[in-house]
């Protein structure tokens, strides 16, 4: 696992396209991710290939907050902890740096990402704790479009 580099943008960008669940952006929205964003994304690599990723964001109103955005893991590393080790790692290097919570939204059809953050959060032996009205509605998102994105948040993790 490793902070990621520009060259990996289009791996992580191919990643989410081939996941078929997670919400895919424009190759460039990678490349700031890898460029700009890099202490609070990572990879795991096997042989030279991106094969997980986590994507995240210190929140601009609230920098104590970090905010996970994606986590996509390749089909052939599927089932053996990377996106539960990748998110493990991320937030050991942001606690350094006075991280107070974590946040992410989850659909309700997402019951594997829902599964990753409550077993994140019984190995921080924090509450996960849901906050369905500071999420995203499916109004918010264009017509038949998307789903409702209710937030959760882990913490208080100090």
């Amino acid at each position: 696992m490793r902070t990621p580099e520009t060259n990996d943008a289009a791996q992580i960008c191919q990643l989410v396209r081939d996941s078929g669940v997670l919400d895919a952006n424009s190759a460039y929205l990678y490349l700031l991710l890898c460029r700009d964003f890099s202490d609070t994304c990572l990879v795991a690599c096997r042989a030279g290939d991106v094969v997980g990723f986590v994507s995240g964001y210190r929140m601009p109103r609230d920098p104590t907050v970090l905010f996970i955005w994606q986590v996509g893991i390749s089909p052939e590393v599927k089932r053996q902890g990377v996106a539960s080790r990748l998110l493990r790692e991320l937030v050991m290097r942001c606690d350094e740096k006075s991280l107070l919570a974590i946040e992410a939204t989850v659909s309700p059809s997402n019951i594997a990402s829902r599964r990753l953050f409550e077993s994140l959060a019984r190995t921080l032996d924090v509450p996960l704790i849901d906050l369905p009205h500071d999420g995203f509605s499916t109004a918010d998102f264009p017509p038949g479009d998307h789903e409702v994105e209710p937030r959760i948040r882990i913490g208080p993790l100090n």
